[in-house]
């Protein structure tokens, strides 16, 4: 009778055999373990007090998205050269917004690899925790490799994205504009309802019964968000 095996989940292996898992994914190995420890500690291993580890989670984070809109900047500057100012900059928003880093999380197989506090075994789906993993990670390589090693893996991990296609796709506000000036003769309205530290949250309004809540890493962003979400509802309504 042949035995079957399972192979095991990279949360129930040693530590440092999970990092070198990782390590190969991304293809770039840590001279320092401990900033790629800190990079992809889940906020549950954090006492319910802020510490230090936690603030250092969250300014790499910070360094992350820093680095990542400048390489992404650069990497299609030089990759579409015959494209102007408008189609660069909603192309690197493209490439930086949450979903997009959370695609990459999942492609990297980054939940899973996770560090978890308080005997959680769940894998987060939550799209904030994932980009902003996505964003440490890269502040983690940055501080332990430099700039160019931060752009090699950059390069790598966001080659996929770089389609003309998916670069091209129309801004969600300027379709429920659209959409709303053709069906009613009026723009939508944006409100700016808190910031907080996971974000912005944003609310866009179509007349006074039509609206939807959006959140993102900045106002642009959660405009955005909340524009493809209420734009999702008109449309889908429309199908029905």
């Amino acid at each position: 009778m042949r035995s079957s095996f399972t192979p095991l989940s990279p949360r129930f292996l040693p530590i440092d055999l999970t990092h070198t898992m990782l390590e190969n994914i991304i293809e770039y190995t840590f001279k320092n373990k401990e900033l790629l420890n800190q990079a992809i500690t889940h906020s549950s291993c954090f006492n319910e007090k802020k510490d230090v580890r936690q603030s250092e989670n969250e300014k790499l984070e910070y360094l992350g998205d820093a680095i990542l809109n400048s390489v992404i900047t650069i990497l299609l500057y030089k990759k579409f050269k015959d494209k102007d100012e408008g189609f660069l900059s909603n192309a690197r928003s493209c490439l930086v917004k949450r979903e997009t880093l959370t695609e990459v999380a999942k492609a990297i197989d980054l939940p899973r690899h996770m560090s978890y506090g308080n005997g959680d075994q769940n894998v987060p789906e939550d799209s904030k925790v994932l980009s902003n993993m996505v964003e440490a990670l890269i502040g983690a390589i940055y501080l332990d490799g430099g700039l160019r090693k931060a752009t090699k893996v950059i390069k790598n991990l966001f080659t996929p994205y770089f389609s003309l296609e998916r670069l091209t796709e129309k801004n969600p506000k300027n379709l429920l504009q659209e959409y709303s000036q053709k069906r009613w003769s009026i723009l939508p309205k944006y409100k700016f309802t808190r910031k907080t530290k996971d974000g912005f949250t944003v609310i866009v309004y179509i007349g006074k019964d039509l609206k939807a809540k959006g959140m993102g890493k900045s106002k642009k962003e959660a405009e955005q968000h909340a524009a493809r979400l209420l734009l999702q509802g008109l449309t889908e309504t429309d199908g029905a």
